[in-house]
Parts: C-alpha cells; sequence; structure tokens
C-alpha cells in the first residue's frame, strides 16, 4: 500500500480523527480545571487524575474496587441477556405473548434504576451483591430483546419457504434460518449492553449494594472527602472498564458473524 492510499484510507482516517479529538478533549479539559471551580477545585487538571495511574498504591486500591464490581457486571449481562434472548424466542414461537413481553421490556427500560436499587438494597441483606447484579441485568434487557426480534423477524421469506418445501418446521426455520439471520443484530444489542450492565452495577453500588471493596463505595468515599481528582479518576477507568466490555464483544462478533462485519464496512 502505497502512503497516499495509506493516508486515505479509511482505518487511517479514524484513527487520525480520534487522536485529534482526544487532544481538543484534554486541552478543553485542562482549560475548565485553569477558569471554572477555581476555588473548590471540582474540575482536576488532566495531570492530577492521570498520576494515579502511575502509583502503586492506587493500582492495589483500583483492582481491590473494581473486582467485585466487574463480577456483578459479569452476572448481570449473563442473566439479563440470557433471560431477553429467551423472551424474545418465546415471543417467536408464541405471538400472542409477544404484547405482554414488549410491557415487560419497556417497564423495565422506563422504571427509574435508582428507586429500584433503593427498594432492592431495603429488601437484601447489608453488603448483599444482589442489588447490584439485578440493576446489571435490568439495564440490557430492552436493548437485547428489541434487537433480538428484529433481528428474528429479519429473515427472508424464501429462506424460509425453502425450509417448509423440504418438509421442515417453525423449529427448524428458527434454528436454521432466523438465528443464523439474526445474529449481528443480536451482537449488536449485546455490545450496547456489556457497557450498560458495568454501569447499571455501580449505580447498584452507589445506592448501598455491594461490599465495602466497590467501585460504588469508592466514588461515594471519593464525593464525601472532596476528593475530586480520585473521582475523576474512578469515572474515567468506569468508562475505560465499560468501553472494554464493548470492544470485547464487538471482537467476538467479528469471529462470530463475519458476513455482519463485512456488510458494516461496505455501507
Amino acid at each position: 500500500m502505497t502512503p497516499a492510499a495509506l493516508s486515505t484510507s479509511p482505518q487511517v482516517r479514524r484513527w487520525v480523527g480520534g487522536g485529534i479529538g482526544l487532544i481538543v478533549i484534554v486541552l478543553l479539559w485542562w482549560l475548565a480545571s485553569q477558569t471554572l471551580y477555581t476555588t473548590d477545585h471540582a474540575i482536576p487538571t488532566p495531570w492530577s487524575v492521570v498520576r494515579h495511574y502511575g502509583s502503586g498504591a492506587d493500582w492495589v486500591t483500583l483492582r481491590a474496587d473494581f473486582a467485585p464490581t466487574t463480577a456483578e457486571a459479569l452476572w448481570g449481562f449473563l442473566w439479563g441477556d440470557l433471560l431477553a434472548l429467551a423472551a424474545a424466542a418465546l415471543v417467536l414461537l408464541v405471538p400472542r405473548l409477544s404484547e405482554v413481553a414488549n410491557q415487560v421490556a419497556i417497564v423495565s427500560y422506563c422504571l427509574p434504576p435508582v428507586a429500584i436499587g433503593a427498594i432492592l438494597v431495603e429488601a437484601a441483606p447489608l453488603g448483599s451483591h444482589v442489588p447490584p447484579i439485578i440493576l446489571a441485568a435490568m439495564a440490557p434487557f430492552f436493548t437485547t430483546v428489541v434487537g433480538t426480534l428484529v433481528g428474528l423477524r429479519s429473515a427472508s421469506s424464501a429462506s424460509l419457504d425453502v425450509i417448509t418445501a423440504y418438509g421442515g418446521g417453525y423449529l427448524t426455520q428458527l434454528r436454521k434460518v432466523r438465528v443464523i439471520t439474526a445474529l449481528p443484530n443480536i451482537f449488536a444489542a449485546l455490545k450496547i449492553a456489556a457497557p450498560a450492565a458495568f454501569l447499571g452495577a455501580v449505580l447498584g453500588e452507589f445506592v448501598g449494594g455491594g461490599g465495602d471493596d466497590s467501585v460504588g463505595v469508592a466514588l461515594i468515599s471519593a464525593q464525601s472527602h472532596l476528593q475530586s481528582d480520585v473521582l475523576w479518576w474512578i469515572a474515567l477507568t468506569s468508562g475505560a472498564v465499560a468501553g472494554i466490555g464493548y470492544l470485547l464483544v464487538a471482537g467476538i462478533a467479528r469471529l462470530v458473524t463475519p458476513w455482519g462485519a463485512m456488510a458494516g464496512a461496505a455501507q
């Protein structure tokens, strides 16, 4: 590939654009730290936040806080998406349940998670990890149900007719046509579900769920002690962990559904 072609390739342009955007964000962040809230330092300088990543003691604390939260998010992600996939498949097999499933998905999406978290914390034993896991499961439920239903219903009628012509039934259509057709849509929903589950777990801890070592408790501690640099550090790390979850699912999607990745690149 020639230098000219390399400079105009979409991947290079995305990396260059992302790098420029990151530099602009850091400059705006530094400018805000020097001009806004200068008395209470609510906006710390970028360096005061980044320096925590170079501290061994801070890394030990970081791992201790993020390990249980990540585990809660993973369990919530698995349970929430398994229930969503099951609900979508059930709707396809029993169309009469479509309205019920849609209402359940919409209710789970519209309920304020802070209120649900507070109720769960009161009902669960002290220090229980159940409230964060439930909130982590609720966060991606709606997205996964909708994405899966859209994918399952997008199968071409011609492909379904071929299965019928060869004596296949509804389950055969589901297994050999609908599921394969729906995989790109399912993974698109799961990519959104991964960071949503982590943020749901953090919210569950923030309202009182989980143990003493967790991201939610660390955020409350930093807020109460007016440690704005620690608060921003934990927030940025949370965003990074959520982003890693997105990238992991995206990587799996590329391996499992390469045709979906090629279709997206063509567009």
